[in-house]
Protein backbone atom coordinates (compact mmCIF):
# COMPACT_ATOMS: atom_id res chain seq x y z
CA UNK A 1 0.00 0.00 0.00
CA UNK A 2 1.27 3.46 -0.88
CA UNK A 3 1.67 6.32 1.57
CA UNK A 4 -1.36 8.58 1.90
CA UNK A 5 -2.32 11.63 3.96
CA UNK A 6 -5.56 13.57 4.25
CA UNK A 7 -5.70 17.07 5.70
CA UNK A 8 -9.31 17.98 6.43
CA UNK A 9 -10.71 21.42 5.66
CA UNK A 10 -12.44 22.51 8.85
CA UNK A 11 -15.02 25.28 8.84
CA UNK A 12 -16.01 27.31 11.89
CA UNK A 13 -19.06 25.08 12.32
CA UNK A 14 -16.96 21.92 11.96
CA UNK A 15 -14.80 22.97 14.91
CA UNK A 16 -17.92 23.24 17.07
CA UNK A 17 -18.84 19.61 16.46
CA UNK A 18 -18.50 17.10 19.32
CA UNK A 19 -15.79 15.36 17.29
CA UNK A 20 -13.89 16.25 14.14
CA UNK A 21 -10.96 14.74 12.26
CA UNK A 22 -8.01 17.00 11.56
CA UNK A 23 -5.74 14.64 9.65
CA UNK A 24 -5.28 10.93 9.00
CA UNK A 25 -2.73 8.98 7.04
CA UNK A 26 -0.64 5.90 6.44
CA UNK A 27 3.16 5.72 6.38
CA UNK A 28 4.63 2.62 4.79
CA UNK A 29 8.01 3.43 6.35
CA UNK A 30 7.78 5.62 9.43
CA UNK A 31 10.82 7.72 10.34
CA UNK A 32 12.14 9.23 13.55
CA UNK A 33 9.95 12.03 14.90
CA UNK A 34 10.37 14.33 17.90
CA UNK A 35 7.64 16.56 19.36
CA UNK A 36 9.01 18.15 22.57
CA UNK A 37 5.78 20.16 22.94
CA UNK A 38 3.48 17.37 21.83
CA UNK A 39 0.71 17.82 19.28
CA UNK A 40 -2.16 20.31 19.62
CA UNK A 41 -4.88 17.67 19.01
CA UNK A 42 -5.51 14.15 20.21
CA UNK A 43 -3.14 11.88 18.27
CA UNK A 44 -3.73 8.17 17.68
CA UNK A 45 -0.78 6.17 16.31
CA UNK A 46 -0.87 2.47 15.50
CA UNK A 47 1.51 -0.04 13.96
CA UNK A 48 0.34 -2.00 10.93
CA UNK A 49 3.65 -3.82 10.35
CA UNK A 50 7.06 -3.95 12.01
CA UNK A 51 7.72 -2.17 15.28
CA UNK A 52 8.66 1.21 16.65
CA UNK A 53 9.66 2.75 19.94
CA UNK A 54 7.70 5.57 21.54
CA UNK A 55 9.09 7.65 24.39
CA UNK A 56 6.53 9.47 26.54
CA UNK A 57 6.39 10.56 30.19
CA UNK A 58 9.83 9.09 30.79
CA UNK A 59 8.79 5.67 29.51
CA UNK A 60 9.95 3.71 26.48
CA UNK A 61 7.13 1.82 24.82
CA UNK A 62 7.39 -0.67 21.97
CA UNK A 63 4.56 -0.44 19.46
CA UNK A 64 4.25 -3.64 17.43
CA UNK A 65 1.73 -4.79 14.81
CA UNK A 66 -1.91 -4.50 15.90
CA UNK A 67 -0.98 -2.12 18.71
CA UNK A 68 -1.78 1.56 19.06
CA UNK A 69 -1.65 4.42 21.50
CA UNK A 70 -3.77 7.50 22.15
CA UNK A 71 -1.79 10.61 23.00
CA UNK A 72 -3.32 13.59 24.77
CA UNK A 73 -2.97 17.05 23.26
CA UNK A 74 0.39 18.68 24.06
CA UNK A 75 1.91 15.48 25.46
CA UNK A 76 5.66 15.56 24.63
CA UNK A 77 6.75 12.45 22.76
CA UNK A 78 9.40 10.97 20.51
CA UNK A 79 9.22 7.91 18.30
CA UNK A 80 11.56 6.00 16.00
CA UNK A 81 11.53 2.76 14.02
CA UNK A 82 12.87 -0.44 15.55
CA UNK A 83 12.42 -2.31 12.28
CA UNK A 84 12.72 -1.23 8.66
CA UNK A 85 10.13 -0.64 7.55
CA UNK A 86 7.93 0.38 10.43
CA UNK A 87 4.47 0.93 8.94
CA UNK A 88 2.00 3.13 10.82
CA UNK A 89 -1.48 4.60 10.55
CA UNK A 90 -2.45 7.73 12.43
CA UNK A 91 -5.36 10.07 13.01
CA UNK A 92 -5.44 13.44 14.77
CA UNK A 93 -8.69 14.85 16.05
CA UNK A 94 -10.44 17.28 18.36
CA UNK A 95 -13.93 18.49 19.11
CA UNK A 96 -15.97 20.28 21.73
CA UNK A 97 -16.77 16.95 23.42
CA UNK A 98 -13.66 14.94 22.52
CA UNK A 99 -12.40 14.73 26.11
CA UNK A 100 -15.88 13.89 27.43
CA UNK A 101 -16.39 11.12 24.87
CA UNK A 102 -12.96 9.60 25.49
CA UNK A 103 -13.66 9.65 29.24
CA UNK A 104 -17.15 8.15 28.75
CA UNK A 105 -15.69 5.33 26.65
CA UNK A 106 -12.96 4.89 29.27
CA UNK A 107 -10.26 4.76 26.61
CA UNK A 108 -6.75 4.35 27.95
CA UNK A 109 -4.46 7.29 27.17
CA UNK A 110 -0.68 7.05 26.77
CA UNK A 111 -1.03 3.28 27.19
CA UNK A 112 -0.53 0.57 24.57
CA UNK A 113 -3.83 -0.81 23.32
CA UNK A 114 -3.78 -4.02 21.28
CA UNK A 115 -6.30 -6.13 19.39
CA UNK A 116 -6.66 -9.39 17.51
CA UNK A 117 -5.49 -9.54 13.90
CA UNK A 118 -9.10 -10.27 12.85
CA UNK A 119 -10.39 -7.05 14.43
CA UNK A 120 -11.63 -4.18 12.22
CA UNK A 121 -8.85 -2.09 13.79
CA UNK A 122 -6.27 -4.26 12.03
CA UNK A 123 -7.50 -3.13 8.61
CA UNK A 124 -8.58 0.44 9.37
CA UNK A 125 -5.62 1.79 7.36
CA UNK A 126 -6.92 -0.03 4.27
CA UNK A 127 -10.61 0.67 4.75
CA UNK A 128 -10.22 4.39 5.30
CA UNK A 129 -7.80 4.87 2.43
CA UNK A 130 -10.61 5.59 -0.02
CA UNK A 131 -11.68 8.52 2.15
CA UNK A 132 -8.35 10.16 1.47
CA UNK A 133 -9.40 10.52 -2.18
CA UNK A 134 -12.54 12.49 -1.26
CA UNK A 135 -12.33 16.22 -1.57
CA UNK A 136 -15.24 18.28 -0.26
CA UNK A 137 -17.63 15.34 0.03
CA UNK A 138 -16.07 13.90 3.17
CA UNK A 139 -16.27 16.80 5.61
CA UNK A 140 -17.98 18.02 8.76
CA UNK A 141 -20.65 15.64 10.04
CA UNK A 142 -19.27 12.75 7.97
CA UNK A 143 -15.89 12.94 9.73
CA UNK A 144 -17.57 13.26 13.12
CA UNK A 145 -19.60 10.06 12.57
CA UNK A 146 -16.58 8.17 11.19
CA UNK A 147 -14.40 9.23 14.12
CA UNK A 148 -17.02 8.26 16.70
CA UNK A 149 -17.33 4.81 15.11
CA UNK A 150 -13.55 4.44 15.20
CA UNK A 151 -13.37 5.36 18.90
CA UNK A 152 -16.16 2.91 19.74
CA UNK A 153 -14.26 0.21 17.82
CA UNK A 154 -11.24 0.89 20.05
CA UNK A 155 -13.55 0.47 23.05
CA UNK A 156 -15.09 -2.70 21.66
CA UNK A 157 -12.08 -4.51 20.21
CA UNK A 158 -9.07 -2.98 21.98
CA UNK A 159 -7.64 -4.10 25.29
CA UNK A 160 -4.92 -2.75 27.55
CA UNK A 161 -3.04 -3.91 30.65
CA UNK A 162 -3.59 -7.60 29.82
CA UNK A 163 -7.38 -7.25 30.02
CA UNK A 164 -9.73 -8.82 27.49
CA UNK A 165 -11.55 -6.66 24.96
CA UNK A 166 -15.21 -5.78 25.43
CA UNK A 167 -16.10 -7.90 22.40
CA UNK A 168 -14.34 -10.86 24.04
CA UNK A 169 -16.48 -10.52 27.18
CA UNK A 170 -19.62 -10.21 25.04
CA UNK A 171 -18.65 -13.33 23.11
CA UNK A 172 -18.22 -15.31 26.33
CA UNK A 173 -21.58 -14.14 27.63
CA UNK A 174 -23.52 -14.62 24.38
CA UNK A 175 -24.75 -18.18 25.17
CA UNK A 176 -26.12 -16.95 28.49
CA UNK A 177 -27.70 -13.86 26.91
CA UNK A 178 -29.51 -16.15 24.46
CA UNK A 179 -30.58 -18.40 27.34
CA UNK A 180 -31.96 -15.46 29.34
CA UNK A 181 -33.98 -14.29 26.34
CA UNK A 182 -35.93 -17.55 26.64
CA UNK A 183 -36.22 -17.87 30.42
CA UNK A 184 -36.32 -14.29 31.76
CA UNK A 185 -39.98 -14.87 32.74
CA UNK A 186 -39.02 -17.72 35.08
CA UNK A 187 -39.00 -16.20 38.57
CA UNK A 188 -36.76 -19.03 39.80
CA UNK A 189 -33.83 -17.98 37.61
CA UNK A 190 -31.00 -16.63 39.73
CA UNK A 191 -27.23 -16.31 39.87
CA UNK A 192 -26.54 -20.01 40.45
CA UNK A 193 -28.65 -21.09 37.47
CA UNK A 194 -26.98 -18.53 35.24
CA UNK A 195 -23.50 -19.60 36.36
CA UNK A 196 -24.36 -23.27 35.82
CA UNK A 197 -25.56 -22.57 32.29
CA UNK A 198 -22.23 -20.92 31.43
CA UNK A 199 -20.21 -23.52 33.38
CA UNK A 200 -18.43 -20.91 35.49
CA UNK A 201 -18.47 -19.98 39.16
CA UNK A 202 -20.90 -17.29 40.37
CA UNK A 203 -17.91 -15.11 41.24
CA UNK A 204 -16.46 -15.37 37.72
CA UNK A 205 -19.87 -14.75 36.16
CA UNK A 206 -20.20 -11.60 38.23
CA UNK A 207 -16.77 -10.47 36.99
CA UNK A 208 -17.70 -11.13 33.35
CA UNK A 209 -20.97 -9.22 33.60
CA UNK A 210 -19.43 -6.22 35.33
CA UNK A 211 -16.66 -6.08 32.74
CA UNK A 212 -19.13 -6.33 29.83
CA UNK A 213 -22.09 -4.32 31.11
CA UNK A 214 -21.09 -2.46 34.26
CA UNK A 215 -23.74 -4.32 36.26
CA UNK A 216 -24.17 -7.62 38.07
CA UNK A 217 -25.88 -10.63 36.42
CA UNK A 218 -28.96 -10.11 38.59
CA UNK A 219 -29.15 -6.41 37.72
CA UNK A 220 -28.90 -7.34 34.05
CA UNK A 221 -31.76 -9.83 34.42
CA UNK A 222 -33.93 -7.22 36.13
CA UNK A 223 -33.21 -4.70 33.35
CA UNK A 224 -34.10 -7.38 30.78
CA UNK A 225 -37.39 -8.10 32.54
CA UNK A 226 -38.29 -4.42 32.68
CA UNK A 227 -37.45 -4.07 28.98
CA UNK A 228 -39.76 -6.98 28.15
CA UNK A 229 -42.45 -5.44 30.37
CA UNK A 230 -42.22 -2.17 28.43
CA UNK A 231 -42.82 -4.08 25.22
CA UNK A 232 -45.91 -5.78 26.70
CA UNK A 233 -47.29 -2.54 28.13
CA UNK A 234 -47.17 -0.93 24.68
CA UNK A 235 -48.15 -3.89 22.49
CA UNK A 236 -50.62 -5.69 24.76
CA UNK A 237 -52.96 -2.99 26.03
CA UNK A 238 -55.46 -5.57 27.28
CA UNK A 239 -52.99 -6.94 29.85
CA UNK A 240 -53.19 -5.55 33.36
CA UNK A 241 -50.05 -4.43 35.16
CA UNK A 242 -50.39 -7.46 37.44
CA UNK A 243 -50.43 -9.83 34.46
CA UNK A 244 -47.50 -8.05 32.83
CA UNK A 245 -45.54 -8.42 36.06
CA UNK A 246 -46.14 -12.17 36.19
CA UNK A 247 -45.32 -12.64 32.51
CA UNK A 248 -41.86 -11.09 32.91
CA UNK A 249 -40.87 -13.01 36.04
CA UNK A 250 -42.04 -10.91 38.99
CA UNK A 251 -43.92 -12.79 41.71
CA UNK A 252 -45.27 -9.62 43.28
CA UNK A 253 -46.87 -6.81 41.25
CA UNK A 254 -46.02 -4.17 43.86
CA UNK A 255 -42.35 -5.15 43.63
CA UNK A 256 -42.62 -4.90 39.84
CA UNK A 257 -44.14 -1.40 40.05
CA UNK A 258 -41.48 -0.15 42.48
CA UNK A 259 -38.67 -1.65 40.40
CA UNK A 260 -40.12 -0.18 37.20
CA UNK A 261 -40.40 3.26 38.80
CA UNK A 262 -36.85 3.04 40.15
CA UNK A 263 -35.39 2.25 36.72
CA UNK A 264 -37.67 4.32 34.49
CA UNK A 265 -38.67 7.19 36.76
CA UNK A 266 -42.40 6.57 36.17
CA UNK A 267 -44.95 3.82 36.92
CA UNK A 268 -45.90 1.15 34.37
CA UNK A 269 -49.30 2.81 33.85
CA UNK A 270 -47.68 6.19 33.26
CA UNK A 271 -45.31 4.58 30.78
CA UNK A 272 -48.21 2.94 28.94
CA UNK A 273 -50.02 6.28 28.74
CA UNK A 274 -47.06 7.84 26.96
CA UNK A 275 -47.93 5.69 23.94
Amino acid sequence: MNHYRKQMMLTTLDRKLPLYIETFGFNLSESEFNRPDGYHCYHWLQTTAGAGELQISGKKITLSANEGILLKPHAPHFYMPLTHPWSTWYITFGGSQAHVIISALDLAESTVINWDHSSPLATIHKRIRKLANHKLVFTGLDTSATLYRFLTDIKKFGHADNKHSLSNYHEKLFPLMRFLENVYNDAAIGLSQMADHLHVSPQHLNYLFRAATGMSPYQFLIHLRIQKAKELLINKENLTVKVVASQVGFLDSSHFVSTFRKLEGITPEQYRNLY
